[in-house]
Protein backbone atom coordinates (compact mmCIF):
# COMPACT_ATOMS: atom_id res chain seq x y z
CA UNK A 1 0.00 0.00 0.00
CA UNK A 2 2.80 2.41 0.83
CA UNK A 3 4.50 1.87 -2.52
CA UNK A 4 1.22 2.45 -4.32
CA UNK A 5 0.61 5.63 -2.36
CA UNK A 6 4.02 7.05 -3.27
CA UNK A 7 3.43 6.22 -6.91
CA UNK A 8 0.15 8.05 -6.97
CA UNK A 9 1.63 11.04 -5.20
CA UNK A 10 4.53 11.18 -7.66
CA UNK A 11 2.12 10.89 -10.54
CA UNK A 12 0.09 13.77 -9.17
CA UNK A 13 3.21 15.96 -8.89
CA UNK A 14 4.20 15.10 -12.45
CA UNK A 15 0.69 15.96 -13.69
CA UNK A 16 0.67 19.32 -11.88
CA UNK A 17 4.05 20.14 -13.34
CA UNK A 18 2.88 19.24 -16.82
CA UNK A 19 -0.20 21.45 -16.44
CA UNK A 20 1.89 24.35 -15.18
CA UNK A 21 3.99 24.12 -18.35
CA UNK A 22 0.88 24.60 -20.52
CA UNK A 23 -0.46 28.18 -20.92
CA UNK A 24 -4.03 27.81 -19.54
CA UNK A 25 -6.62 29.89 -21.46
CA UNK A 26 -8.93 30.33 -18.50
CA UNK A 27 -9.73 33.97 -19.34
CA UNK A 28 -10.16 35.64 -22.72
CA UNK A 29 -7.63 38.26 -23.67
CA UNK A 30 -10.28 40.80 -24.68
CA UNK A 31 -12.25 42.39 -21.83
CA UNK A 32 -14.33 44.62 -24.15
CA UNK A 33 -17.99 43.57 -24.16
CA UNK A 34 -21.12 44.14 -26.24
CA UNK A 35 -24.17 43.30 -24.14
CA UNK A 36 -27.93 43.36 -23.86
CA UNK A 37 -29.19 45.16 -20.77
CA UNK A 38 -31.07 43.80 -18.91
CA UNK A 39 -29.87 40.33 -19.74
CA UNK A 40 -33.18 38.78 -18.64
CA UNK A 41 -36.67 40.20 -19.01
CA UNK A 42 -39.40 38.42 -17.03
CA UNK A 43 -43.08 39.17 -17.61
CA UNK A 44 -46.06 37.67 -15.78
CA UNK A 45 -49.53 37.17 -17.19
CA UNK A 46 -51.31 38.48 -14.08
CA UNK A 47 -49.57 41.85 -14.48
CA UNK A 48 -48.35 42.11 -18.08
CA UNK A 49 -50.53 41.63 -21.13
CA UNK A 50 -50.22 41.52 -24.93
CA UNK A 51 -49.83 45.08 -26.16
CA UNK A 52 -47.69 46.12 -23.19
CA UNK A 53 -44.16 47.26 -23.97
CA UNK A 54 -40.70 46.95 -22.48
CA UNK A 55 -37.26 48.36 -23.34
CA UNK A 56 -33.75 46.99 -23.68
CA UNK A 57 -30.43 48.71 -24.26
CA UNK A 58 -27.47 47.57 -26.32
CA UNK A 59 -24.36 48.64 -24.43
CA UNK A 60 -20.67 48.63 -25.34
CA UNK A 61 -18.10 48.35 -22.54
CA UNK A 62 -14.90 49.33 -24.37
CA UNK A 63 -11.82 48.81 -22.19
CA UNK A 64 -8.46 50.49 -23.05
CA UNK A 65 -6.35 50.08 -25.01
CA UNK A 66 -9.43 49.37 -27.15
CA UNK A 67 -11.08 52.50 -28.52
CA UNK A 68 -14.00 52.34 -30.94
CA UNK A 69 -15.13 54.65 -33.75
CA UNK A 70 -18.14 52.77 -35.08
CA UNK A 71 -20.50 49.88 -34.58
CA UNK A 72 -22.78 47.56 -36.47
CA UNK A 73 -24.73 44.64 -35.06
CA UNK A 74 -27.76 42.42 -35.55
CA UNK A 75 -30.13 41.48 -32.72
CA UNK A 76 -32.27 38.38 -33.22
CA UNK A 77 -35.41 37.15 -31.43
CA UNK A 78 -38.21 34.63 -31.99
CA UNK A 79 -40.79 36.20 -34.32
CA UNK A 80 -44.42 36.08 -33.22
CA UNK A 81 -43.62 36.25 -29.53
CA UNK A 82 -42.49 39.89 -29.35
CA UNK A 83 -42.25 42.72 -31.87
CA UNK A 84 -39.73 45.53 -31.95
CA UNK A 85 -41.64 48.81 -32.27
CA UNK A 86 -38.99 51.51 -32.08
CA UNK A 87 -35.35 52.51 -31.74
CA UNK A 88 -33.55 55.38 -30.05
CA UNK A 89 -29.91 55.83 -31.08
CA UNK A 90 -27.01 57.48 -29.26
CA UNK A 91 -25.59 60.08 -31.66
CA UNK A 92 -23.28 61.72 -29.12
CA UNK A 93 -20.70 59.01 -28.48
CA UNK A 94 -17.94 60.93 -30.31
CA UNK A 95 -19.29 64.40 -29.56
CA UNK A 96 -22.35 66.22 -30.79
CA UNK A 97 -22.75 65.87 -34.55
CA UNK A 98 -19.64 63.74 -34.96
CA UNK A 99 -21.33 60.73 -36.57
CA UNK A 100 -22.33 59.22 -39.88
CA UNK A 101 -25.52 57.21 -40.29
CA UNK A 102 -27.64 55.54 -39.26
CA UNK A 103 -26.75 53.31 -42.18
CA UNK A 104 -29.75 50.98 -42.14
CA UNK A 105 -32.89 52.89 -43.15
CA UNK A 106 -35.32 50.08 -42.22
CA UNK A 107 -33.70 48.41 -39.24
CA UNK A 108 -36.70 46.49 -37.82
CA UNK A 109 -37.80 43.19 -39.37
CA UNK A 110 -40.49 41.61 -37.16
CA UNK A 111 -41.34 38.98 -39.75
CA UNK A 112 -37.93 37.38 -39.28
CA UNK A 113 -37.25 38.67 -35.78
CA UNK A 114 -34.23 40.87 -36.54
CA UNK A 115 -32.95 44.35 -35.79
CA UNK A 116 -29.93 45.61 -37.83
CA UNK A 117 -28.30 49.03 -37.40
CA UNK A 118 -24.95 50.83 -37.69
CA UNK A 119 -23.38 54.22 -36.87
CA UNK A 120 -19.79 55.41 -37.37
CA UNK A 121 -17.89 58.35 -36.01
CA UNK A 122 -16.40 61.20 -38.00
CA UNK A 123 -13.88 64.00 -37.48
CA UNK A 124 -13.32 65.97 -35.42
CA UNK A 125 -14.49 63.14 -33.16
CA UNK A 126 -11.96 60.66 -31.86
CA UNK A 127 -12.15 56.96 -30.94
CA UNK A 128 -13.31 56.50 -27.34
CA UNK A 129 -13.12 53.99 -24.53
CA UNK A 130 -15.64 53.53 -21.75
CA UNK A 131 -19.24 52.38 -21.35
CA UNK A 132 -21.76 53.68 -23.89
CA UNK A 133 -25.34 52.79 -24.81
CA UNK A 134 -25.62 52.35 -28.56
CA UNK A 135 -29.34 51.80 -29.03
CA UNK A 136 -32.45 51.63 -26.88
CA UNK A 137 -35.08 49.34 -28.35
CA UNK A 138 -38.78 49.17 -27.50
CA UNK A 139 -40.57 45.82 -27.77
CA UNK A 140 -44.26 44.95 -27.60
CA UNK A 141 -45.65 41.73 -26.15
CA UNK A 142 -47.46 39.84 -28.91
CA UNK A 143 -48.09 36.27 -27.79
CA UNK A 144 -49.58 35.15 -24.49
CA UNK A 145 -48.48 32.02 -22.62
CA UNK A 146 -50.90 29.16 -22.25
CA UNK A 147 -52.07 27.89 -18.89
CA UNK A 148 -48.96 27.00 -16.84
CA UNK A 149 -46.61 27.80 -19.75
CA UNK A 150 -43.58 30.04 -20.21
CA UNK A 151 -42.92 31.70 -23.58
CA UNK A 152 -39.22 32.26 -24.26
CA UNK A 153 -37.24 34.19 -26.83
CA UNK A 154 -33.51 34.84 -27.09
CA UNK A 155 -32.24 38.37 -27.54
CA UNK A 156 -29.17 37.27 -29.42
CA UNK A 157 -26.44 39.62 -30.61
CA UNK A 158 -24.62 38.66 -33.78
CA UNK A 159 -22.46 40.19 -36.50
CA UNK A 160 -23.82 41.86 -39.60
CA UNK A 161 -23.22 40.32 -43.04
CA UNK A 162 -19.63 40.91 -44.20
CA UNK A 163 -18.12 40.91 -40.72
CA UNK A 164 -15.76 38.25 -39.45
CA UNK A 165 -16.53 37.87 -35.74
CA UNK A 166 -17.12 41.19 -33.98
CA UNK A 167 -19.42 44.26 -34.04
CA UNK A 168 -17.19 47.11 -32.81
CA UNK A 169 -14.75 48.93 -35.08
CA UNK A 170 -11.62 51.01 -34.46
CA UNK A 171 -10.62 54.12 -36.41
CA UNK A 172 -9.19 51.94 -39.20
CA UNK A 173 -12.44 49.93 -39.53
CA UNK A 174 -10.78 46.91 -37.95
CA UNK A 175 -12.97 44.70 -35.80
CA UNK A 176 -12.34 44.97 -32.06
CA UNK A 177 -12.36 41.63 -30.28
CA UNK A 178 -15.02 41.47 -27.58
CA UNK A 179 -17.32 39.29 -25.56
CA UNK A 180 -21.04 38.98 -26.29
CA UNK A 181 -23.53 39.03 -23.43
CA UNK A 182 -26.87 38.04 -24.92
CA UNK A 183 -30.29 38.59 -23.44
CA UNK A 184 -33.42 36.50 -23.00
CA UNK A 185 -37.13 37.24 -22.70
CA UNK A 186 -39.55 35.14 -20.59
CA UNK A 187 -43.32 35.51 -20.36
CA UNK A 188 -44.67 33.38 -17.51
CA UNK A 189 -48.24 32.33 -16.97
CA UNK A 190 -49.25 33.30 -13.45
CA UNK A 191 -52.48 32.74 -11.55
CA UNK A 192 -54.63 35.88 -11.84
CA UNK A 193 -54.87 38.04 -8.76
CA UNK A 194 -58.63 38.50 -9.21
CA UNK A 195 -60.89 35.61 -8.16
CA UNK A 196 -64.30 34.98 -9.70
CA UNK A 197 -67.43 34.80 -7.57
CA UNK A 198 -71.17 34.12 -7.85
CA UNK A 199 -74.01 36.39 -6.82
CA UNK A 200 -77.80 36.40 -6.69
CA UNK A 201 -79.25 39.34 -8.62
CA UNK A 202 -81.14 41.20 -7.45
CA UNK A 203 -79.84 40.54 -3.98
CA UNK A 204 -82.90 41.99 -2.24
CA UNK A 205 -86.27 40.74 -3.47
CA UNK A 206 -88.90 42.51 -1.35
CA UNK A 207 -92.48 42.61 -2.58
CA UNK A 208 -95.52 44.37 -1.16
CA UNK A 209 -99.05 45.18 -2.29
CA UNK A 210 -99.66 41.55 -3.24
CA UNK A 211 -102.31 39.06 -2.32
CA UNK A 212 -101.27 35.72 -3.73
CA UNK A 213 -104.58 34.19 -2.74
CA UNK A 214 -106.36 36.57 -5.11
CA UNK A 215 -103.71 36.70 -7.84
CA UNK A 216 -100.76 34.28 -8.13
CA UNK A 217 -97.36 35.93 -7.92
CA UNK A 218 -93.99 34.81 -9.29
CA UNK A 219 -90.60 36.46 -9.62
CA UNK A 220 -87.16 35.57 -10.99
CA UNK A 221 -83.55 35.94 -9.92
CA UNK A 222 -80.36 35.52 -11.89
CA UNK A 223 -77.27 33.66 -10.73
CA UNK A 224 -74.43 35.77 -12.11
CA UNK A 225 -70.70 35.19 -12.32
CA UNK A 226 -68.37 38.13 -11.72
CA UNK A 227 -64.70 39.03 -12.14
CA UNK A 228 -63.67 36.17 -14.43
CA UNK A 229 -60.07 36.60 -15.60
CA UNK A 230 -59.21 34.89 -18.88
CA UNK A 231 -56.02 33.58 -17.26
CA UNK A 232 -58.04 31.05 -15.27
CA UNK A 233 -59.21 29.30 -18.49
CA UNK A 234 -62.60 28.75 -16.83
CA UNK A 235 -64.55 25.86 -18.38
CA UNK A 236 -67.32 24.90 -15.96
CA UNK A 237 -69.49 26.14 -13.07
CA UNK A 238 -71.35 24.02 -10.52
CA UNK A 239 -73.41 25.29 -7.57
CA UNK A 240 -76.29 24.65 -5.19
CA UNK A 241 -78.98 27.23 -4.37
CA UNK A 242 -81.04 26.80 -1.19
CA UNK A 243 -84.47 28.35 -0.53
CA UNK A 244 -87.37 28.08 1.93
CA UNK A 245 -89.86 25.49 0.65
CA UNK A 246 -92.59 26.68 3.03
CA UNK A 247 -92.99 29.96 1.10
CA UNK A 248 -91.54 29.28 -2.40
CA UNK A 249 -91.73 26.74 -5.22
CA UNK A 250 -89.48 26.56 -8.27
CA UNK A 251 -91.37 27.12 -11.53
CA UNK A 252 -88.50 27.14 -14.01
CA UNK A 253 -84.70 27.13 -14.32
CA UNK A 254 -83.38 28.77 -17.48
CA UNK A 255 -80.00 28.41 -19.22
CA UNK A 256 -77.43 31.15 -18.65
CA UNK A 257 -75.68 33.03 -21.45
CA UNK A 258 -72.16 33.64 -20.12
CA UNK A 259 -70.29 30.85 -21.92
CA UNK A 260 -72.10 31.38 -25.24
CA UNK A 261 -69.94 34.45 -25.90
CA UNK A 262 -66.82 32.26 -25.94
CA UNK A 263 -67.93 28.97 -27.53
CA UNK A 264 -70.97 27.67 -29.46
CA UNK A 265 -70.93 24.31 -27.64
CA UNK A 266 -72.13 24.35 -24.03
CA UNK A 267 -74.07 22.06 -21.70
CA UNK A 268 -76.56 23.19 -19.05
CA UNK A 269 -78.06 20.88 -16.45
CA UNK A 270 -80.17 21.38 -13.34
CA UNK A 271 -81.92 19.31 -10.68
CA UNK A 272 -84.57 20.50 -8.23
CA UNK A 273 -84.94 18.86 -4.82
CA UNK A 274 -88.22 20.35 -3.60
CA UNK A 275 -88.27 18.35 -0.37
CA UNK A 276 -84.86 19.83 0.53
CA UNK A 277 -85.33 23.33 -0.92
CA UNK A 278 -82.31 22.88 -3.15
CA UNK A 279 -81.38 23.40 -6.81
CA UNK A 280 -78.24 21.95 -8.40
CA UNK A 281 -76.94 23.82 -11.47
CA UNK A 282 -74.11 22.72 -13.78
CA UNK A 283 -73.01 24.87 -16.72
CA UNK A 284 -69.97 23.89 -18.80
CA UNK A 285 -68.10 24.33 -22.07
CA UNK A 286 -67.92 21.14 -24.14
CA UNK A 287 -65.61 22.28 -26.94
CA UNK A 288 -62.69 23.13 -24.67
CA UNK A 289 -59.91 22.91 -27.33
CA UNK A 290 -61.53 25.64 -29.44
CA UNK A 291 -62.93 27.88 -26.73
CA UNK A 292 -61.91 31.48 -26.20
CA UNK A 293 -60.89 31.75 -22.53
CA UNK A 294 -63.94 33.31 -20.81
CA UNK A 295 -63.63 36.65 -19.04
CA UNK A 296 -65.78 39.36 -17.49
CA UNK A 297 -69.25 39.02 -16.00
CA UNK A 298 -72.32 37.12 -17.14
CA UNK A 299 -75.36 35.03 -16.33
CA UNK A 300 -75.14 31.39 -15.23
CA UNK A 301 -78.88 30.75 -14.80
CA UNK A 302 -82.28 32.35 -14.24
CA UNK A 303 -84.58 30.83 -11.63
CA UNK A 304 -88.32 31.58 -11.58
CA UNK A 305 -89.97 31.15 -8.17
CA UNK A 306 -93.67 30.99 -7.29
CA UNK A 307 -94.88 32.49 -4.00
CA UNK A 308 -96.88 29.84 -2.13
CA UNK A 309 -97.59 31.38 1.29
CA UNK A 310 -98.41 34.84 2.62
CA UNK A 311 -99.44 36.30 5.98
CA UNK A 312 -101.69 39.28 6.73
CA UNK A 313 -100.09 42.76 6.99
CA UNK A 314 -97.92 43.74 8.84
CA UNK A 315 -96.37 40.24 8.98
CA UNK A 316 -93.91 39.30 6.21
CA UNK A 317 -92.62 35.90 5.12
CA UNK A 318 -88.96 35.35 4.23
CA UNK A 319 -86.63 33.00 2.39
CA UNK A 320 -82.87 32.94 1.99
CA UNK A 321 -81.52 32.52 -1.54
CA UNK A 322 -78.18 31.02 -0.57
CA UNK A 323 -75.47 29.87 -2.98
CA UNK A 324 -73.27 27.04 -1.71
CA UNK A 325 -70.46 24.85 -3.06
CA UNK A 326 -71.69 21.42 -4.18
CA UNK A 327 -69.74 19.44 -1.59
CA UNK A 328 -72.24 16.60 -2.01
CA UNK A 329 -70.70 16.00 -5.44
CA UNK A 330 -67.16 16.26 -4.09
CA UNK A 331 -66.58 19.89 -5.10
CA UNK A 332 -64.53 22.33 -3.05
CA UNK A 333 -65.00 25.24 -5.47
CA UNK A 334 -67.68 26.57 -7.78
CA UNK A 335 -65.29 26.79 -10.74
CA UNK A 336 -63.24 24.36 -12.85
CA UNK A 337 -60.67 25.13 -15.54
CA UNK A 338 -60.07 23.38 -18.88
CA UNK A 339 -57.89 20.77 -17.13
CA UNK A 340 -60.70 19.89 -14.71
CA UNK A 341 -58.75 21.60 -11.92
CA UNK A 342 -60.68 23.62 -9.37
CA UNK A 343 -60.20 27.39 -9.34
CA UNK A 344 -60.12 29.55 -6.19
CA UNK A 345 -63.04 31.88 -5.68
CA UNK A 346 -64.17 34.91 -3.74
CA UNK A 347 -67.09 34.67 -1.35
CA UNK A 348 -70.51 34.34 -2.95
CA UNK A 349 -73.16 37.08 -2.62
CA UNK A 350 -76.45 35.55 -1.48
CA UNK A 351 -79.94 36.94 -1.91
CA UNK A 352 -83.09 37.31 0.18
CA UNK A 353 -86.83 37.14 -0.48
CA UNK A 354 -89.53 38.95 1.50
CA UNK A 355 -93.25 39.09 0.82
CA UNK A 356 -95.09 41.70 2.86
CA UNK A 357 -98.47 40.64 4.18
CA UNK A 358 -101.67 41.33 2.27
CA UNK A 359 -104.08 44.04 3.40
CA UNK A 360 -107.88 43.89 3.40
CA UNK A 361 -110.55 46.43 4.35
CA UNK A 362 -109.97 50.16 3.68
CA UNK A 363 -106.64 50.54 1.86
CA UNK A 364 -104.73 53.32 0.08
CA UNK A 365 -101.40 52.58 -1.61
CA UNK A 366 -99.31 55.51 -2.85
CA UNK A 367 -96.54 54.82 -5.41
CA UNK A 368 -94.59 56.41 -8.28
CA UNK A 369 -94.19 55.72 -11.99
CA UNK A 370 -91.50 53.05 -11.52
CA UNK A 371 -92.47 49.39 -12.06
CA UNK A 372 -93.17 47.12 -9.12
CA UNK A 373 -91.32 46.79 -6.77
CA UNK A 374 -89.31 49.96 -7.48
CA UNK A 375 -92.20 52.43 -7.31
CA UNK A 376 -93.09 51.89 -3.66
CA UNK A 377 -96.02 49.57 -4.35
CA UNK A 378 -97.47 48.24 -1.11
CA UNK A 379 -98.11 49.88 2.26
CA UNK A 380 -95.33 52.08 3.66
CA UNK A 381 -92.83 51.22 0.91
CA UNK A 382 -90.05 53.42 -0.56
CA UNK A 383 -89.69 54.31 -4.24
CA UNK A 384 -86.50 54.29 -6.28
CA UNK A 385 -84.51 57.53 -6.49
CA UNK A 386 -85.17 60.63 -8.58
CA UNK A 387 -82.65 62.98 -10.18
CA UNK A 388 -82.57 66.79 -10.55
CA UNK A 389 -85.67 68.34 -12.21
CA UNK A 390 -87.19 64.94 -12.84
CA UNK A 391 -90.96 64.77 -12.84
CA UNK A 392 -92.49 62.61 -10.13
CA UNK A 393 -95.69 60.84 -11.11
CA UNK A 394 -97.79 60.04 -8.03
CA UNK A 395 -100.46 57.37 -7.96
CA UNK A 396 -102.76 56.21 -5.19
CA UNK A 397 -104.69 52.95 -5.44
CA UNK A 398 -107.77 53.08 -3.21
CA UNK A 399 -109.60 49.81 -2.42
CA UNK A 400 -112.05 48.28 0.01
CA UNK A 401 -111.57 44.55 0.45
CA UNK A 402 -109.39 44.71 -2.70
CA UNK A 403 -112.21 46.21 -4.79
CA UNK A 404 -111.66 49.67 -6.42
CA UNK A 405 -113.19 52.68 -4.67
CA UNK A 406 -114.08 55.20 -7.39
CA UNK A 407 -114.58 58.98 -7.45
CA UNK A 408 -112.74 59.63 -4.20
CA UNK A 409 -110.50 62.67 -3.72
CA UNK A 410 -106.99 61.73 -2.59
CA UNK A 411 -104.72 64.29 -0.92
CA UNK A 412 -100.98 64.21 -1.65
CA UNK A 413 -98.54 66.18 0.53
CA UNK A 414 -94.86 66.34 -0.42
CA UNK A 415 -92.06 67.33 2.01
CA UNK A 416 -88.34 67.90 1.36
CA UNK A 417 -85.56 66.36 3.54
CA UNK A 418 -85.70 69.31 5.95
CA UNK A 419 -89.45 68.77 6.52
CA UNK A 420 -90.50 71.80 4.49
CA UNK A 421 -93.78 71.53 2.62
CA UNK A 422 -93.13 71.46 -1.15
CA UNK A 423 -96.59 70.93 -2.61
CA UNK A 424 -100.16 69.84 -1.82
CA UNK A 425 -102.17 68.16 -4.58
CA UNK A 426 -105.58 66.51 -4.81
CA UNK A 427 -106.62 63.97 -7.45
CA UNK A 428 -109.76 61.85 -7.89
CA UNK A 429 -109.77 58.07 -8.29
CA UNK A 430 -110.85 56.63 -11.66
CA UNK A 431 -112.86 53.53 -12.49
CA UNK A 432 -109.92 51.40 -11.29
CA UNK A 433 -109.71 53.22 -7.97
CA UNK A 434 -106.46 54.96 -8.97
CA UNK A 435 -105.80 58.68 -8.50
CA UNK A 436 -102.94 60.31 -10.40
CA UNK A 437 -101.10 63.62 -10.17
CA UNK A 438 -97.52 64.85 -10.59
CA UNK A 439 -94.91 67.51 -9.79
CA UNK A 440 -91.41 68.36 -10.93
CA UNK A 441 -88.68 68.50 -8.29
CA UNK A 442 -87.55 72.12 -7.76
CA UNK A 443 -84.01 73.20 -8.67
CA UNK A 444 -83.47 76.59 -7.02
CA UNK A 445 -80.91 79.16 -8.12
CA UNK A 446 -78.97 78.96 -4.86
CA UNK A 447 -77.54 75.76 -3.42
CA UNK A 448 -79.92 73.34 -5.17
CA UNK A 449 -78.02 70.33 -3.78
CA UNK A 450 -79.39 71.25 -0.33
CA UNK A 451 -82.56 69.47 -1.45
CA UNK A 452 -80.71 66.16 -1.83
CA UNK A 453 -81.80 63.47 0.57
CA UNK A 454 -84.98 61.60 1.47
CA UNK A 455 -88.32 63.14 0.42
CA UNK A 456 -91.65 62.13 1.93
CA UNK A 457 -95.07 61.79 0.29
CA UNK A 458 -98.16 61.42 2.46
CA UNK A 459 -101.41 60.35 0.84
CA UNK A 460 -104.83 60.27 2.55
CA UNK A 461 -108.39 59.46 1.57
CA UNK A 462 -111.72 59.07 3.39
CA UNK A 463 -113.60 55.83 2.82
CA UNK A 464 -117.05 55.71 4.40
CA UNK A 465 -116.14 58.31 7.03
CA UNK A 466 -112.85 56.65 7.93
CA UNK A 467 -109.56 58.28 6.93
CA UNK A 468 -106.83 55.92 5.66
CA UNK A 469 -103.29 56.87 4.72
CA UNK A 470 -100.06 55.64 3.24
CA UNK A 471 -96.56 57.11 3.19
CA UNK A 472 -93.89 56.82 0.52
CA UNK A 473 -90.25 57.92 0.55
CA UNK A 474 -87.75 58.45 -2.23
CA UNK A 475 -84.12 59.54 -2.41
CA UNK A 476 -83.23 62.64 -4.43
CA UNK A 477 -79.66 62.94 -5.77
CA UNK A 478 -77.49 62.78 -8.87
CA UNK A 479 -77.55 59.37 -10.55
CA UNK A 480 -73.79 59.15 -10.00
CA UNK A 481 -72.28 60.10 -6.67
CA UNK A 482 -68.50 60.73 -6.89
CA UNK A 483 -66.37 59.31 -4.09
CA UNK A 484 -62.81 59.96 -5.30
CA UNK A 485 -60.54 59.85 -8.36
CA UNK A 486 -56.90 58.82 -7.93
CA UNK A 487 -53.88 57.88 -10.08
CA UNK A 488 -51.36 55.10 -9.56
CA UNK A 489 -48.59 57.68 -9.04
CA UNK A 490 -47.95 61.42 -9.36
CA UNK A 491 -45.13 61.71 -11.93
CA UNK A 492 -45.22 60.32 -15.47
CA UNK A 493 -42.64 60.31 -18.23
CA UNK A 494 -43.63 60.58 -21.88
CA UNK A 495 -44.92 57.28 -23.33
CA UNK A 496 -46.10 56.05 -19.91
CA UNK A 497 -49.70 55.14 -19.17
CA UNK A 498 -51.62 57.05 -16.52
CA UNK A 499 -53.79 54.65 -14.53
CA UNK A 500 -56.89 56.46 -13.30
CA UNK A 501 -59.08 54.85 -10.65
CA UNK A 502 -62.61 56.24 -10.36
CA UNK A 503 -64.61 55.41 -7.25
CA UNK A 504 -68.32 56.19 -7.50
CA UNK A 505 -71.68 55.14 -6.14
CA UNK A 506 -75.40 55.37 -6.83
CA UNK A 507 -78.61 55.28 -4.82
CA UNK A 508 -80.47 53.77 -7.80
CA UNK A 509 -82.26 50.48 -7.19
CA UNK A 510 -82.99 49.99 -10.90
CA UNK A 511 -80.08 49.67 -13.31
CA UNK A 512 -79.02 52.38 -15.75
CA UNK A 513 -76.28 52.62 -18.37
CA UNK A 514 -73.81 55.43 -17.74
CA UNK A 515 -70.89 56.59 -19.87
CA UNK A 516 -67.81 57.44 -17.76
CA UNK A 517 -65.19 59.59 -19.51
CA UNK A 518 -61.71 60.75 -18.53
CA UNK A 519 -59.60 63.37 -20.32
CA UNK A 520 -56.10 64.66 -19.51
CA UNK A 521 -55.23 68.25 -20.47
CA UNK A 522 -51.60 69.32 -20.12
CA UNK A 523 -50.15 72.47 -18.59
CA UNK A 524 -50.94 74.40 -21.79
CA UNK A 525 -54.56 73.18 -21.58
CA UNK A 526 -54.10 70.90 -24.59
CA UNK A 527 -56.10 67.63 -24.44
CA UNK A 528 -53.45 64.90 -24.71
CA UNK A 529 -55.58 61.80 -24.21
CA UNK A 530 -59.13 60.65 -23.61
CA UNK A 531 -60.83 57.38 -22.77
CA UNK A 532 -64.27 56.14 -21.76
CA UNK A 533 -66.18 53.11 -20.56
CA UNK A 534 -69.85 52.17 -20.37
CA UNK A 535 -70.90 50.99 -16.92
CA UNK A 536 -74.10 49.77 -15.27
CA UNK A 537 -75.13 51.53 -12.06
CA UNK A 538 -77.93 50.46 -9.77
CA UNK A 539 -78.87 47.49 -7.66
CA UNK A 540 -78.69 49.53 -4.46
CA UNK A 541 -80.66 48.80 -1.34
CA UNK A 542 -83.00 51.72 -0.76
CA UNK A 543 -81.24 54.78 0.66
CA UNK A 544 -77.87 53.02 0.75
CA UNK A 545 -75.14 54.11 -1.65
CA UNK A 546 -73.87 51.18 -3.74
CA UNK A 547 -70.21 51.80 -4.50
CA UNK A 548 -68.08 50.59 -7.37
CA UNK A 549 -64.68 51.21 -8.95
CA UNK A 550 -63.49 51.63 -12.54
CA UNK A 551 -59.87 51.87 -13.74
CA UNK A 552 -59.01 53.60 -17.02
CA UNK A 553 -55.66 54.19 -18.74
CA UNK A 554 -54.49 57.16 -20.81
CA UNK A 555 -51.16 57.23 -22.68
CA UNK A 556 -48.89 60.26 -22.33
CA UNK A 557 -47.94 61.14 -25.94
CA UNK A 558 -44.74 62.77 -27.08
CA UNK A 559 -46.44 66.11 -27.82
CA UNK A 560 -47.68 66.51 -24.23
CA UNK A 561 -46.21 69.58 -22.55
CA UNK A 562 -44.07 68.88 -19.51
CA UNK A 563 -45.56 70.24 -16.31
CA UNK A 564 -48.79 69.96 -14.35
CA UNK A 565 -51.67 68.27 -16.18
CA UNK A 566 -55.27 67.92 -15.00
CA UNK A 567 -57.66 65.00 -15.26
CA UNK A 568 -61.33 65.68 -16.02
CA UNK A 569 -63.80 62.90 -15.17
CA UNK A 570 -67.47 63.00 -16.17
CA UNK A 571 -70.58 60.81 -16.22
CA UNK A 572 -73.03 61.04 -19.14
CA UNK A 573 -76.29 59.37 -20.13
CA UNK A 574 -74.85 59.11 -23.68
CA UNK A 575 -72.61 61.02 -26.06
CA UNK A 576 -73.80 64.60 -26.55
CA UNK A 577 -74.05 64.07 -30.33
CA UNK A 578 -76.57 61.30 -29.58
CA UNK A 579 -78.61 63.44 -27.20
CA UNK A 580 -76.85 62.47 -23.98
CA UNK A 581 -76.39 64.79 -21.02
CA UNK A 582 -74.39 64.85 -17.80
CA UNK A 583 -75.87 62.79 -14.96
CA UNK A 584 -73.58 64.39 -12.37
CA UNK A 585 -71.32 67.45 -12.18
CA UNK A 586 -67.72 67.05 -13.31
CA UNK A 587 -65.55 65.57 -10.58
CA UNK A 588 -63.86 68.33 -8.60
CA UNK A 589 -61.22 69.26 -7.84
CA UNK A 590 -59.65 67.91 -11.01
CA UNK A 591 -56.78 65.57 -10.00
CA UNK A 592 -53.33 66.76 -11.07
CA UNK A 593 -50.31 64.83 -12.31
CA UNK A 594 -46.80 65.91 -13.23
CA UNK A 595 -45.59 65.14 -16.75
CA UNK A 596 -41.81 64.89 -16.69
CA UNK A 597 -39.45 66.21 -19.33
CA UNK A 598 -38.18 62.70 -19.99
CA UNK A 599 -38.97 59.42 -21.70
CA UNK A 600 -40.29 56.38 -19.94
Amino acid sequence: MKTKFISLFAAALLLLGFMAAIPMNTKATYPTTLRVEPTEIHKWSDVDHPGDTFKISIIADVVPPDAFFGWEFVLEWTPGIINCTGETLNYNIWGAGNFLGPWVPTPIDNVNGKYHQSITGKAPGQPVSGTFWLANLTFKIVAEPGYGEVLESPLHLTIAPGYTAYCLLDINSNEIEHYYVHGAYYYHWAPPKVYPYLEVSPQTNRFAGKNIYKKPFSFSVDINIKNVDSGWRLAAVELLLFYNTSVLDVLEVQNGTFFESFTPVTWFFYQTFEDQGKIRIVYTILDVPHMTPPYGDGKIATIVFNATYQEKFPTSVFSPLDIEVDTENGMTSYFVNFKAEEIPYDREVDGTYELVGYVIGRVIDVYTQYPDPYGGQGPMQPSDMFVPQQQVELYANVTYNEWPVQQKDVTFEVYDPQGNLVTVLVARTDENGVAHTSFRIPWPCTNPESLFGVWTVNATVEIAEVMVSDTLWFHFDYLIHWIKVTTDKTDYAHCENVEITIEYGSYAMQTYGVLLTAVIQDELNVPIGATFNWIQVGGATWCQLKNNTLTLKIHVPKFAAAGIAKIYVNALSNWAKLGGTAVAPQYTPAPEINILASWA
